[in-house]
């Protein structure tokens, strides 16, 4: 169950490595509006003390939002996720693998980026 598991696993941060392009995208979004927004709401510490915790969350949602779409759509697309249906193994176990590739590639960073970003505030 563990090997399903890590092949899906494997095979998703693959493909992602792939498609750098995709990755990078997420990234910035995240990294330009979490840098932008003291820009639009002032430079006054107390106010970005309050909403900076806020605008970071949000931001980091946002930027996962545009690698959600990308989850499902080009197994869909090739067939790939016809035959993981068809698969004796079970299920859950082939959607955990696949939910959480996008989060190590994308979402793994974001949080790592976070800290340094919210620094400015």
């Amino acid at each position: 169950m563990w090997r399903v598991f890590y092949c899906v696993l494997s095979r998703d941060i693959l493909l992602a490595m792939r498609r750098r392009t995709d990755v990078l995208t997420t990234l910035f979004f995240f990294v330009i509006v979490v840098s932008l927004f003291p820009l639009g709401v002032g430079t006054e510490k107390q106010i970005l003390r309050i909403l900076g915790p806020g605008v970071v969350w949000v931001a980091a949602l946002l930027a996962s939002m545009l690698a959600l779409e990308r989850l499902f759509a080009a197994d869909y697309d090739d067939g790939t996720l016809e035959q993981m249906l068809l698969t004796p193994q079970p299920l859950s176990i082939l959607v955990i693998g696949k939910v959480f590739a996008p989060w190590l590639v994308t979402g793994l960073p974001v949080v790592l980026i976070a800290p340094l970003i919210g620094v400015q505030y």
